[in-house]
C-alpha cells in the first residue's frame, strides 16, 4: 500500500520539477515499507546531493519516460592553478573557478603523501578554502606539497546521481536518463568515485577483500547514461548486477566499471559511445560482457587486477562485442590473467 501512494503523490506532482530531498523522501519511505516503486516524472530533476538508497530490498527506480525523465547534477565546482605554488604557501592563483567557496574542502589533482598499500605517492591531497576572489583562492593551512602550474583542483564532496550502500539486494534502475552535467569547454576530470552516474559499493579493503556481505542484484536497464566527469555506472564488491539495454556515453572515465570484487555480474546489449573506457573489469570474477557495441571510446574492456589476493580476475566472459573508432585496443588484458573466456583478443 505505502508504495502504491508513493506513485499516486509522484503522479500528482509530475508537472513540476522535483528536487533531490523531495525524491529521496519518496526513496527513504518504500524502503521503510519493505519495497515497492518509484516513479520519477517527466522533467529535469537536479540533484545536488547523492540519492542514497541504502539497506533497500525490492525496489524499483522507475522513469515514465527513458528520455524526459532527467536526474541531472548540477555543473561540477573546480579551479584550475595559473602559476606554480610551492609547497607552504597558502593561497593559488587560478586560471579559472567554477563553484569554489569558502569551507569547501578541495581534492589538488598534484602528487600528495605516499600510499601504504602502492608505496607510490598519492595521486592529489587535499586543502581547504577560507576565501575566494575571481582569481586566488586562499587555504586555511599552507599547503602540503606543491601545486604545478595547470593543476586541476575539485570539491572532495561532489555528489553521484544514484549512491547504493549497505545491505540492499533487489534494486531496479529503469527507463530514465541520468545526466553528470559535464558540458563543453569543462576541463577534463576524472571524477573516479565521484560524480558518477550510478555508485554502488559494498564493504571491502584493499589488503582483506570483502569485509562485509555485498550489495546484491542491482539491475539496470533501458536508461541513458551521459556527460560524467566520473564512472556512468560503477560497482564495488557487488554481486549479482546487470546493465542491460542502456546507452552511456560521453562520460570522462569508464561507462561500466566492475570493480574491486564484484562478481557474477552482467553487461549485455548495451550502446557505449565516447567514453574514457568502455567496460572495465578490475578484481572482478564470473561476469560477463556480450553483445554490446562501443563507438570512439578511448579504450574498449579493460581487465586488469590491483588487488595482490588470489583467485582474482577469473571466469569473466567477453565476447560478440562490437568495436568502430577506438583510439587505443578494443580489448586490453592484464599479462597473466589466463582464466578468463575472451573472444576478439
Amino acid at each position: 500500500m505505502r508504495a502504491i501512494c508513493l506513485l499516486l503523490l509522484l503522479s500528482i506532482v509530475q508537472a513540476q520539477a522535483l528536487t533531490d530531498v523531495e525524491i529521496q523522501q519518496f526513496i527513504d519511505e518504500a524502503i521503510k515499507a519493505g519495497g515497492g516503486e518509484v516513479v520519477i516524472p517527466q522533467g529535469t530533476h537536479e540533484i545536488r546531493k547523492s540519492l542514497l538508497i541504502k539497506d533497500a530490498k525490492n525496489l524499483r527506480l522507475i522513469g515514465l519516460d527513458q528520455e524526459r525523465c532527467i536526474l541531472k547534477l548540477p555543473p561540477a565546482s573546480f579551479a584550475q592553478s595559473s602559476v606554480a605554488v610551492a609547497a607552504g604557501v597558502m593561497s593559488i592563483a587560478t586560471l579559472r573557478q567554477q563553484g569554489i567557496v569558502p569551507g569547501m574542502t578541495l581534492q589538488i589533482e598534484a602528487p600528495g603523501e605516499m600510499d601504504t598499500f602502492t608505496q607510490k605517492p598519492r595521486s592529489s591531497f587535499r586543502a581547504v578554502v577560507a576565501a575566494v576572489t575571481p582569481d586566488t583562492i586562499t587555504l586555511t593551512a599552507p599547503l602540503a606539497f606543491p601545486v604545478p602550474e595547470g593543476t586541476l583542483l575539485r570539491d572532495v564532496k561532489a555528489p553521484n546521481l544514484i549512491e547504493i550502500r549497505g545491505l540492499t539486494e533487489g534494486l531496479w534502475i529503469e527507463k530514465l536518463t541520468l545526466d553528470g552535467g559535464k558540458v563543453e569547454g569543462d576541463p577534463k576530470i576524472h571524477g573516479h568515485v565521484q560524480l558518477c552516474g550510478i555508485f554502488a559499493s559494498g564493504p571491502y579493503s584493499y589488503e582483506k577483500g570483502p569485509t562485509g556481505p555485498p550489495v546484491k542484484g542491482v539491475q539496470v536497464s533501458r536508461c541513458i547514461i551521459q556527460n560524467c566527469h566520473g564512472r556512468g555506472i560503477a560497482f564495488y564488491s557487488v554481486e549479482g548486477a546487470s546493465v542491460t539495454d542502456s546507452t552511456i556515453m560521453d562520460t570522462t572515465d569508464e561507462a561500466i566499471d566492475l570493480d574491486h570484487f564484484t562478481t557474477k555480474s552482467l553487461v549485455r546489449h548495451n550502446h557505449i559511445a565516447r567514453c574514457g573506457v568502455g567496460v572495465e573489469l578490475n578484481d572482478a570474477n564470473d561476469c560477463q560482457v556480450i553483445g554490446n557495441d562501443f563507438l570512439n571510446c578511448g579504450l574498449g574492456i579493460h581487465l586488469w587486477q590491483y588487488c595482490k589476493q588470489p583467485g582474482l580476475n577469473e571466469g569473466n566472459v567477453i565476447r560478440d562485442n562490437v568495436f568502430d573508432g577506438m583510439e587505443g585496443a578494443r580489448i586490453k588484458v592484464q599479462s597473466g590473467l589466463t582464466k578468463n573466456e575472451i573472444e576478439g583478443l
